[in-house]
């Protein structure tokens, strides 16, 4: 009984936070860069804003499958987060450009609560994977808030 009550709260608290944090930022081309020195290679810009896209995407798969408990689409989604971090090494903030060393390590930080993300929905947990979850997005929001206009 104590289990069942105790799974319940986690579940109900995994939900909170997904839904405190499941909106993140919309992904956007570089042509909203009006105000802003130009990246030093455009390509690498146009690479970082389809990562963002991807990571979205990623996200909100993620977010309904820990919500509909669907450990199989949570994987998928963890999958694709993780995947869409990759090639990060070349991006560069969008404000705040001589900060870039402290936009990297949110990068890092992102990466290991991932992994952190991952590894609670390869063993099923998914109130763990959605407190996880909630961490992966609270570092989306403090890199937002430093390096987004």
């Amino acid at each position: 009984m104590r289990m069942q009550i105790f799974l319940r709260l986690s579940l109900l608290h995994g939900f909170l936070v997904i839904a405190c944090f499941s909106t993140p930022a919309a992904a956007h081309d570089p042509s909203g860069h009006a105000g802003h020195p130009a990246p030093a290679d455009e390509a690498a810009m146009k690479a970082q804003h389809e990562r963002m896209g991807r990571f979205h995407a990623a996200a909100a798969t993620l977010s309904d499958a820990i919500i509909r408990s669907d450990v199989k689409a949570a994987s998928e989604g963890a999958l694709q987060l993780h995947e869409s971090l990759e090639g990060h090494e070349k991006d560069v903030p969008h404000k705040n450009r001589a900060r870039s060393k402290e936009f990297h390590g949110l990068y890092v930080e992102l990466g290991k609560r991932t992994e952190k993300m991952t590894a609670a929905i390869r063993a099923s947990d998914l109130p763990k994977a959605a407190a996880a979850y909630g961490q992966v997005l609270s570092v989306c929001a403090a890199c937002h808030k430093k390096f987004r206009d």
